[in-house]
């Protein structure tokens, strides 16, 4: 008998309805989640990458000055980039597998019934394969802050877990989806060309077509879903029945997959990112700029809690602006020098204020804690508005005139210029903060 008349016999009974999601269709599509997480956590191909990401990790929290927050968001962002572009590849592997061992018709007559469960089941098992290395590489980094005795958040760690649910979710549904649908290996691997051009090419693209930034995070988890559905719909041709449920999942796709393009139109027409459209309050203060004797130029932006602090917030006070990045070692020695200042000068009105010029709305929230009441974080959002550099693209950036980061502000009572230091001299930072109150 061959696999294609074993599967009809299987199906006899339930021939033309979708079959019902019993508990025995749930513990069945359990079971393959877990064959699909074994099969990966089984092979070399796993533990090379968590190798890799474990000494990615190690390293990461080993810098002179890595806080929790710092080494959480370096493994995020080689989850979001380097693991990703692998998990499209891995995604598109597993779908390969059933086409390869020749074995799909009578895998999809075994108790499942219908093909969607077992579409998904195996999505998931990837996806949760994958995962899995994340927080190996966030618990490596969290054991090598305790081995050197660097104090750490948890906080910190699982936010750059959650972060990277959504990202890596639709990395795994590109490769798998695509090779599943067009039965093509290569299909899989134009997901990945996609996942590695972006980031290429920011400076030309509107930030809609990242899918990394925590604020998409809607747009990938629904297109996540209608590529998963969609594949299930397809792939149920090789079993006879279930038409109606196959029809269902297809519209069900569409509408995820309509939903997903829809949210990442709105996020390109926000007015944050000015390849798509200009936020006229982003473009005023874009036009602003920093000039001798005038005040500086002020902003709303928003802070760790999402609420929007000002620079007029800090009227009458001495002002220690800082722009800073997470990319760059230096931003890590600058929030802690600004944290002790914020606790030395308390009593002579100092306020210590540190723009983030990192894209991701998440990023700001665990530095934030980890710096504690005495100093304000806030995010220069806003992307395109300048010449493309990470730093000037954003609207504070242009404003200040920001060339590299960071770079720290000393503004005086009246919020005039006092003396600027440039990311080469930032150990005179504590130097010239004494100096500052000092004269004021």
């Amino acid at each position: 008998m061959t696999s294609s008349t074993r599967a009809e016999v299987v199906l006899a009974p339930g021939r033309g309805r979708a079959p019902a999601l019993s508990a025995t269709g749930v513990m069945a599509a359990a079971r393959i989640v877990w064959r699909e997480f074994q099969l990966n956590y089984r092979g070399p191909a796993f533990w090379v990458m968590a190798a890799g990401g474990v000494g990615i990790a190690v390293w990461r929290a080993s810098l002179t000055g890595a806080t929790s927050a710092l080494a959480a968001y370096h493994v995020w962002r080689s989850a979001v980039t380097g693991l990703a572009v692998l998990a499209v590849l891995i995604g598109g592997a597993a779908a390969a597998r059933d086409k390869r061992d020749a074995s799909s018709e009578l895998v999809l007559a075994k108790p499942l019934g219908a093909s969607a469960q077992l579409v998904f089941a195996r999505f998931l098992g990837v996806w949760l394969s994958l995962m899995t290395i994340v927080a190996i590489m966030l618990a490596a980094a969290a054991v090598r802050q305790l081995i050197g005795g660097t104090p750490w958040h948890v906080g910190a760690y699982a936010n750059a877990f959650v972060r990277c649910l959504a990202p890596l979710a639709l990395a795994t549904a590109l490769g798998f989806s695509l090779t599943a649908i067009f039965v093509n290996s290569l299909a899989g691997a134009v997901g990945a060309l996609y996942w590695l051009a972006v980031p290429l090419v920011h400076a030309h693209v509107p930030s809609a077509a990242d899918m990394t930034p925590t604020q998409h995070w809607p747009a990938p988890a629904l297109l996540t879903i209608g590529l998963v559905a969609l594949t299930a719909a397809l792939h149920g041709r090789a079993t006879k029945g279930a038409a109606e449920s196959r029809a269902c999942l297809g519209w069900a796709a569409a509408l995820f997959i309509a939903a997903g393009l829809a949210v990442s139109l709105g996020i390109a027409y926000s007015g944050e990112d000015a390849l798509s459209a200009r936020d006229p309050v982003l473009s005023a203060m874009a036009a602003q700029r920093l000039l001798p004797e005038e005040r500086a130029p002020g902003f709303w932006a928003p802070d760790g809690q999402h609420q929007i602090v000002g620079l007029s917030d800090f009227e009458g006070r001495l002002i220690a602006l800082a722009f800073w990045g997470p990319g760059e070692p230096e931003s890590a020695r600058v929030i802690a020098l600004l944290g002790e200042a914020a606790s030395r000068y308390k009593g002579a009105g100092l306020a210590c204020v540190a723009v983030c010029v990192d894209g991701d709305s998440a990023t700001v929230g665990p530095f934030a804690k980890e710096a504690g009441a005495g100093v304000t974080i806030v995010r220069d959002r806003g992307q395109h508005y300048g010449d493309g550099e990470v730093w000037s693209d954003a609207p504070l950036g242009l404003a200040y005139e920001v060339k590299a980061v960071p770079t720290v502000f000393l503004l005086d009572r009246n919020r005039r210029l006092v003396a600027r230091i440039e990311s080469h001299s930032i150990e005179s930072l504590a130097r010239s903060l004494e100096t500052l109150v000092a004269e004021q």
